[in-house]
């Protein structure tokens, strides 16, 4: 048997075991790649109609040792690839056909790519950054927790830019939440109360009535309906532009559950700019 050559196809294993006069594939390897959602205990239905002289089982070295494995030769692959009408069938067989096959043909062997031609693939930063955007321009998270979540996406995909990409958000985290500058509504409550020596804080529902009154957050009514036809009714709040100078969306794990839940949180300067002794 020759030797195993492992590559990689969007971050699939592909077994090679052949030879540059006889290719020879791990079967398994080429079926998961064209069926991403089939068992594997079933792999034998894709294989069983490829003709018998085009494949072949051969000792393969696993995790668990040596099995004897399913393998397809050249004509063997192609039938398989010819069959499948998986979308993923068209781009695998183009990095066979244009990259690897020749590639092999040429050194016996695939070569995979030298680390500045990898590089070379990678997005420019302007192609980053403006999907970035686009991704997060939808959610609720302010713009300078949108600008961090650039900033550190960018430093994945360039890890040499790691020391810059601290700074930045450092410098951002100066100045946009934590625990201790940004406040809850009942925080806001209690705090004005504290100011102007009421005996009791503001209620945070009076709160966000006077924050949506001052055009700083609106909301969207939620309603859920339990089994025994009883509705409950859920506010879900939301910055205006205006309201982003002032206040920020926070992610947590709810009490209850695993689920991550979105909060409004405040500046305690806000209160300079809303007028919690008025009724709304």
């Amino acid at each position: 048997m020759s030797n195993l050559s492992i590559f990689v196809f969007e971050s699939q294993e592909v077994r090679f075991v052949g030879t540059a006069e006889k290719l020879e594939w791990v079967a398994a390897d080429i079926v998961a790649i064209l069926y991403p959602q089939a068992d594997s205990r079933n792999y034998s239905n894709y294989l069983g109609k490829v003709p018998a002289t085009w494949k072949d089982h051969k000792p393969i070295m696993t995790p668990g040792g040596k099995q004897k494995m399913a393998t397809l030769y050249e004509p063997g692959l192609y039938y398989l690839i010819g069959r499948s009408d998986s979308p993923i069938a068209v781009p695998f067989q183009q990095w066979l056909y244009e990259d690897v096959l020749p590639s092999i043909r040429r050194t016996g062997k695939y070569e995979i790519p030298k680390l500045d031609q990898q590089q070379n693939n990678k997005p420019t930063l302007d192609e980053l950054v403006n999907f970035a955007q686009k991704v997060l321009a939808p959610t609720r998270l302010s713009p300078e927790l949108q600008t961090i979540t650039v900033v550190r996406g960018v430093q994945a995909l360039y890890p040499e830019i790691a020391p810059l990409a601290k700074e930045l958000v450092g410098a951002i985290g100066e100045v946009i939440a934590t625990s201790d500058r940004h406040l809850s509504p009942t925080a806001i409550g209690e705090l004005y109360a504290e100011r102007n020596g009421l005996p009791k804080p503001v209620k945070p529902q009076r709160v966000n009535r006077v924050l949506e009154a001052a055009g700083l957050q609106t909301k969207e009514v939620e309603i859920k309906t339990d089994s025994t036809g009883k509705q409950s009714h859920k506010n879900i709040w939301y910055l205006t532009e205006a309201g982003k100078r002032w206040g920020t969306v926070t992610r947590d794990k709810a009490r209850t559950h695993d689920k991550i839940v979105e909060h409004v949180r405040w500046l305690p300067d806000v209160l300079d700019v809303i007028d919690l002794s008025v009724q709304v």
